[in-house]
């Protein structure tokens, strides 16, 4: 730089001279003072005028000069001489290696006590090698200069809910809120505390998504769903993401709207989701009464009986609870919830031998009701359960012949083939469906993963990028099967894509 250069030295406000690192005073060539508002003031730009005013200007080479201003030339001085730790430190959280930022951090705290942009980072190095109460140290050190800095309270927070300080850690992440209200870290935070809940206004739509209170949910959605008239199939799908959310509350309010709106072909699902939440939340006698109600009313629904029969065992009413699960497999023999708690041990899930003496009894009531389909069914999940997975298939397949128009049953048994890792089966058995791109998601799915599981990533590829630009599904659905074309362009396998994202239970 020219040794004709004019200098302005400007002042820096104190946080902000903090806050950045920066000196709090600043030689800037007058040239440039005037664009410093529109182009803003960098760390490169202020070390090379340093320097220069250092090294060049008759200021920066007058020794008395020097001596008057020995703080500020000082201050100049430090700025520069840390740069090379500045850079240590970014090249070692680049590349992990957090003790390297530490001990680079941790020298220039040293040079530059008020350099607190160091420090920020230097608790953020802490905070990646564990050692929380001195991070916790050093944040708190310098709150004055952040406080009111989202990314700040973040950070804060934290290590205060790894430290198990809840109170204190929401406390952050509310500040962290009140200075940018859509910092997404401090959201999840709170969500992850159980402080909000992250709620899908329309389970179909992304940008619906919002954060509300736990002890507000449910007044929150009353509001939604009285900005306008909604029908049946709204509420239908309503009901079906809060109950996969285990929002008993709410599944209970949506209940109460269906069974009100009186839609024939909705009411029961209505009824038994109002029994059934009623005895999540607790109130078993309410439940119960509810259950013995709608059975008088609906006699012949094994649904009702289903409800009635788990009601009566959660009061520890075993006889009566069977006599019931009897009765809806009177009016229904391929109910699968009915099948399950009548047949399967109430440990299922780590009770294999209890699974395995089931198998005998399944297989007679099967056999005596042979165009039940959901008795195949459950049959075939107990052979799988035990291990006599090909016996399993079998069963499913047997199903499947006759239930042919049934989506969520094919695609059980696909799940299994390609569990199987017979994809072929599943490639073959797709070909001869029509329409499969309106047909369950869990079919299109499960034809991708198959596609993929014979190498022929082209087809995988479109068919996962066809289940993410179908806007009639959840949005979870279609992130992961976005998430799913991004791991196929990456080269990623079968098993590093993932497995079926909804591999189908026990029972549903």
């Amino acid at each position: 730089m020219s040794k004709d250069v004019e200098w302005v030295m400007i002042g820096l406000d104190p946080k902000m001279s903090r806050r950045q690192g920066m000196p709090p005073q600043l030689p800037i060539p007058k040239s440039e003072f005037e664009g410093l508002a529109d182009k803003g003031l960098s760390i490169d730009n202020a070390r090379k005028w340093i320097k220069s005013f250092l090294n060049d200007s008759p200021a920066g080479k007058d020794g008395n000069w020097r001596k008057k201003n020995s703080q500020l030339v000082s201050a100049l001085e430090v700025f520069l001489d840390k740069a090379p730790l500045l850079d240590r430190a970014q090249n070692g959280f680049a590349e992990n290696d957090f003790e390297k930022a530490l001990s680079a951090l941790k020298r220039i705290a040293s040079m530059d006590p008020d350099d607190h942009a160091a420090r920020l980072n230097l608790a953020a190095a802490q905070t990646a090698l564990r050692d929380y109460p001195a991070a916790l140290k050093t944040y708190q050190s310098i709150r004055k200069t952040f406080e009111g800095d989202a990314d700040y309270h973040v950070g804060l927070g934290q290590v205060h809910a790894t430290m198990g300080n809840k109170d204190a850690a929401i406390d952050e992440f509310v500040l962290a809120l009140e200075a940018q209200p859509d910092c997404q870290p401090a959201l999840d935070a709170l969500a992850k505390l159980g402080v909000l809940v992250p709620v899908y206004e329309n389970p179909r739509d992304a940008t619906s998504l919002t954060y509300v209170r736990s002890d507000k949910v449910d007044e929150y959605l009353t509001s939604v769903w009285d900005a306008e008239a909604r029908d049946a199939a709204y509420y239908l799908e309503q009901l079906a993401y809060h109950e996969r959310e285990s929002r008993p509350l709410v599944v209970l309010a949506i209940a109460d709207r269906i069974v009100k709106l009186g839609d024939a072909a909705s009411v029961e699902r209505g009824e038994l989701a109002r029994i059934a939440a009623l005895r999540d939340l607790g109130r078993r006698d309410e439940a119960l009464a509810a259950a013995k109600a709608y059975v008088e009313k609906a006699p012949k629904s094994a649904g009702a009986h289903v409800e009635l029969g788990r009601c009566l065992a959660a009061l520890g009413n075993v006889d009566e609870a069977r006599a019931a699960l009897d009765k809806a497999l009177e009016a229904d023999p391929g109910d699968l919830l009915a099948l399950q708690y009548r047949f399967w041990p109430a440990d299922a899930a780590t009770n294999i031998q209890g699974v395995s003496n089931a198998i005998p009894a399944l297989t007679a009531f099967a056999e005596a009701h042979p165009n039940a389909v959901g008795a195949w069914r459950s049959l075939a999940r107990a052979k799988i359960a035990t291990g006599a997975k090909d016996e399993g298939i079998d069963l499913l397949k047997k199903a499947v012949a006759l239930r042919a128009d049934d989506d969520d049953l094919r695609a059980e048994l696909w799940t299994q083939l390609g569990n199987e890792k017979r994809y072929q089966e599943i490639v073959d058995d797709a070909g001869k469906l029509e329409n499969l791109a309106k047909r369950d998601w869990k079919l299109r799915w499960n034809e991708a993963e198959a596609y993929l599981g014979l190498e022929k990533k082209i087809e995988a590829r479109g068919a996962f990028s066809a289940i993410n630009f179908d806007d009639s599904l959840h949005v979870d659905i279609r992130k992961r099967a976005k998430r799913a074309v991004k791991s196929i362009d990456e080269g990623l396998t079968l098993g590093g894509v993932m497995s079926n994202p909804e591999t189908p239970p026990a029972a549903t």
